[in-house]
């Protein structure tokens, strides 16, 4: 009797840790966009809802939309998302949501019901209701883990990695905002060597002002401010990129010794360049749907310029895969993609 009286509060605090876990993915990852922040002041509604023991509240769009007119001023202006854009934002996030739930333990994940109204009368509402982790795909620590019901996608998941010795010390190993001293610092940091790279050169020139026979030392200066200024210039190629690609890989120099792979990921919040973001060092990897391998993350260099693909451990020159960010899958990129040829020796 007793343990059947206690099973309805531990559901309820395994579902108040689920949107707690949601609450924290949508402030940090989901920015400070229209949904995203409407999204957030209906979970923060339905954790006190849950805790009192009451059913998940339900909010109509109007009132959403208002939250988020608040939040940045009086002067926002616009429009309520209408029901389908709130349904496609968090059909588009909601695995990687499931993935962070999973990853805390938790044997519930929020999934976002919209009851789509017609007329001024009867407006659209939200709520959120609750899933069982267990009718998901498989564990992470199953062989076939990460890939999706389609066998010719690839779902990718994302892991912390250990960021290199001086990285560490300079803004620590854990996320932070771009706003903030870690954030300025590490921005900063791309200044500096900027700047070291323009005094190194400024030198070299002042040096070279004044006409005098050509030395070794004054080729072997040239030779170091050379080597200095591609290294100094690839150290901040990821941190230069991120304003523009969100998620850029990371050089060894940024990285432990230890780690393989990894990437710097931000998240941007809809309005400016960096307010709002989470700076964090990651791994995205999936498991390759052909041959089961791992997929990490590369430069997609001549022949998928501009872009960030997978390629598998085991064949990395067949098992290429395209990598989006939001969604967190991947589609085969060779075009000549068909059913497998088995290869027979004669005998």
């Amino acid at each position: 009797m007793i343990e059947n009286s206690s099973k309805p509060v531990e559901t309820r605090n395994s579902q108040v840790c689920a949107l707690e876990i949601t609450r924290d993915w949508l402030h940090s990852e989901g920015g400070r966009g229209r949904i995203p922040t409407a999204l957030a002041a209906l979970v923060e509604a339905t954790i006190s809802a849950v805790e009192r023991g009451d059913a998940p509240p339900e909010k109509d769009g109007a009132s959403l939309y208002e939250i988020w007119r608040l939040s940045r001023g009086q002067a926002s202006s616009g429009s309520p998302p209408r029901g389908p854009e709130f349904d496609k934002w968090w059909q588009a996030r909601e695995g990687h949501i499931r993935q962070v739930c999973l990853d805390h333990d938790c044997p519930w994940a929020p999934t976002l019901i919209v009851r789509t109204g017609g007329g001024r009368q009867n407006l659209t509402t939200y709520a959120f209701d609750f899933r069982p982790l267990e009718a998901d795909d498989p564990a992470d620590g199953d062989s076939t883990a990460g890939q999706p019901t389609d066998s010719y996608g690839l779902r990718y998941r994302i892991d912390p990695i250990k960021p290199a010795l001086w990285l560490r010390l300079l803004v620590g190993s854990k996320p932070f905002p771009i706003r903030s001293w870690r954030g300025y610092v590490l921005l900063g940091s791309v200044g500096v060597d900027i700047l070291l790279i323009g005094l190194m050169w400024s030198v070299l020139v002042l040096s070279w002002s004044q006409p005098r026979p050509v030395t070794i030392n004054d080729l072997l200066n040239l030779g170091l401010a050379t080597v200095t200024s591609l290294f100094l210039w690839r150290l901040s190629r990821p941190i230069r990129l991120l304003p523009a690609r969100r998620v850029t890989v990371a050089n060894e120099a940024l990285m432990s010794l230890s780690t393989l792979h990894g990437q710097l990921r931000t998240m941007h919040d809809g309005a400016t360049r960096f307010s709002g973001r989470t700076f964090s060092m990651v791994r995205h990897w999936g498991v390759c749907p052909t041959c089961a391998a791992e997929v990490d993350l590369t430069e997609g260099e001549h022949e998928f310029a501009g872009r960030l693909i997978g390629r598998c451990s085991d064949a990395p020159l067949e098992h290429v895969f395209s990598f989006d960010p939001v969604q967190l899958r991947g589609v085969p990129l060779r075009a000549d993609r068909e059913a497998p040829v088995v290869a027979r020796s004669s005998r």
